[in-house]
Formats: C-alpha cells, structure tokens, sequence
C-alpha cells in the first residue's frame, strides 16, 4: 500500500510539474545558437520573446544567408506559442537588398518613434527594434538589363524586431549589440568587396 501511495504522489508531482512548464508563466527557451549558421546566441534573443510555452524558428527552406544571387530578402523568424493566433512573429530577423541608402527613405520601420544610433552606413533604434543599412559592393555579380540585380541594387536593409520585448534601456542595449552583429555577418556573408 505505502509502495503505490508513493507512485501516486510521484505521478501527481511530475503532473503539477508539467502543467508548470506548459502554463506560459516564462519565456520558452531557445536552441543555443539560431538563425543562419547559428548568427545569433539563443540566450542573447530569449530576453526579447515573450512568455510562452513553446518558441519555433523558421527560415526559407535554404538557410543561406543571400539577398543578392538568388533571392533579394531572407528572414529568421521566432514564433512563441505559434505566434497566438496574431500571424506575426515574436523575433524577426531580416534583410533586403535595396535600391538607396544612407540619405534617403530606405527605413521601413521609419514613422515609428527612433533615434539614430552608430551601426551600419545609418542605423535607428526605437522600442521594439531596431535597422540600419550598409554599401554592399558585389562587382562580381552582373547587373542591369538582362540580369536579376539592377545597376543600383547595392544596399542592404538589416532589421531585427520584437514586437513584445520590453520597453527598457537592456532591450535598446540588446538591439543595438545584436544589430551590430548582424551588420558584420551580413558584410562577411555577403562578401561585400567594401570590407568588413
């Protein structure tokens, strides 16, 4: 009798256990590296999600990071609870090639409240993200009439976004550092002949 009594209560501890870990109470953890060969440190990103049960990562099907030779955007998304019914992610990291840079209106996060910040050729940070983008020079790639690129297809727009991190002065540090990071990487990935 004490021996069943026993698994009873073992049965029931490991049930609250369970139902502890799957009420949402905290944030879901991630895998040590994510996105893109690993780019970015889980733990560096779980700060940014919300609380959940369960976090995925999703990423085209090819996870080469390339905005220039066969295809003009890639993304990394981190979706918690299956994005809760709203369709949008929790983390998103992406990148476009673009077609102007530094001077002009290649902000797409633009009419949200943003402060400049020293990452990239222009950087903006404001609560929930952050972007910036570089010259990407790729004289080895052919361009205009006739090709994918146009002539002017040079820039690249990084962005990353949480759209529930908190707003607090260790959120803005955490994007502008990840931002920082995602720069050199795309500069290194993408080969851009105008240095790292």
């Amino acid at each position: 009798m004490r021996a069943a009594g026993r698994i009873s209560a073992v049965a029931l501890a490991g049930t609250l256990v369970l139902a502890g870990c799957a009420d949402g109470n905290s944030v879901p953890s991630l895998p040590k590296s994510i996105c893109w060969q690993g780019e970015f440190a889980g733990s560096t990103v779980s700060p940014l999600l919300p609380k959940g049960d369960k976090a995925q990562v999703k990423m085209p099907d090819d996870p080469v990071f390339d905005v220039f030779e066969h295809r003009t955007s890639t993304y990394c998304s981190v979706f918690v609870d299956g994005g809760r019914g709203r369709g949008r992610e929790s983390f998103l990291a992406w990148a476009q090639v673009r077609r102007s840079g530094r001077g002009t209106e290649w902000n797409h996060w633009g009419p949200r409240s943003t402060s400049r910040i020293s990452v990239g050729d222009e950087g903006f940070l404001w609560a929930t993200g952050a972007a910036s983008v570089i010259l990407c020079e790729r004289p080895d790639l052919p361009r205009g009439a006739g090709y994918r690129l146009y002539k002017d297809q040079k820039y690249v727009e990084l962005a990353l976004v949480a759209e529930d991190a908190p707003d607090t002065r260790q959120t803005r540090e955490t994007f502008t550092s990840l931002l920082t990071q995602y720069v050199q990487f795309a500069k290194r990935e993408l080969k851009c002949a105008n240095g790292a």
